[in-house]
């Protein structure tokens, strides 16, 4: 069952939201246990925002802080719902929105390809809070984030 709920996140997340495809993001962890996720992607140069120099769009990166921490956050929501049909699982999923949202921006977005780690700070039964990290290919971190969100 398990397993199932993962695929049903990441069909959610690289099927169904076109920003996502966008993006370029790939999914490389899903701790159930742990509610850990790593998403990462490649620059292109669709997402520079500074030709002049090359970095990454300050809204790239907020945008991949938020979808990272959402997807720790639908770990937590899974993890809730255990034991309950995939469908209702699904549901829960998709009724799921970030209520607040913090970006630190540490350096400019220098780099060829990015990784982001998200953590669980804390998990109730509707609220998760997130901790994120951006970082590039050379284990510099960009940007670090804190969300909150709401569970189905």
């Amino acid at each position: 069952m398990i397993e199932s709920v993962l695929e049903k996140i990441k069909e959610y997340y690289l099927e169904m939201l076109p920003f996502n495809k966008v993006l370029g993001i790939d999914i490389d962890l899903l701790d159930y246990k742990t509610g850990n996720a790593v998403t990462s992607f490649n620059m292109t140069k669709d997402l520079i925002g500074n030709p002049t120099i090359g970095i990454l769009h300050g809204g790239v990166t907020a945008s991949v802080i938020d979808l990272t921490g959402g997807l720790s956050a639908l770990l937590s929501c899974a993890k809730f719902h255990e034991g309950k049909s995939l469908d209702v699982i699904g549901k829960k999923l998709a009724s799921s929105a970030t209520i607040d949202m913090r970006v630190d921006y540490l350096r400019p977005g220098k780099g060829h390809s990015f990784q982001c780690k998200s953590r669980i700070i804390r998990a109730g039964s509707r609220i998760v809070v997130t901790k994120i990290d951006l970082y590039n290919e050379k284990e510099i971190r960009i940007a670090t984030g804190t969300a909150t969100y709401l569970i189905g």
